[in-house]
């Protein structure tokens, strides 16, 4: 007998037990919410970082292609947003006939369509 009672001795009430874990139980649920707005904040930071510089890789890609007009050459640049990558066209001048695309429209759809199939492999949200 002296040993059980030795041991309930040691062992808190089961009050102070169950009010701890619903302690950590509502802080640990606040610690996840707050760990849950800052990843959105930081999402749609990125999310506009991305924005900004998809729309300065335009503006270049216009800029390019205005300073090459007067030198009457046949490569035009150009900006995929499905692969977020620049490509450059090789234009026949006299029949405004694309003549070739680096990289190639095979190329640039296939890269989309990996782009795709990783962002349902890796999805966060699922």
């Amino acid at each position: 007998m002296e040993i059980f009672n030795t041991i309930r001795s040691h062992q808190p009430p089961p009050s102070a037990q169950k009010g701890d874990e619903t302690h950590r139980s509502v802080s640990s649920a606040h610690k996840s919410s707050q760990q849950i707005m800052k990843e959105e904040m930081q999402e749609s930071t990125q999310k506009a970082d991305t924005e900004k510089l998809k729309k300065q890789l335009q503006e270049i890609t216009d800029r390019l292609n205005q300073e090459m007009n007067p030198l009457k050459t046949s490569i035009r640049f150009g900006f995929d947003d499905k692969i977020e990558e620049l490509y450059i066209s090789v234009i026949d001048t006299s029949n405004n006939e694309e003549i070739r695309k680096i990289p190639s429209e095979e190329a640039m759809h296939l890269a989309a369509k990996m782009r795709e199939l990783i962002g349902m492999i890796f999805d966060k949200k699922g």
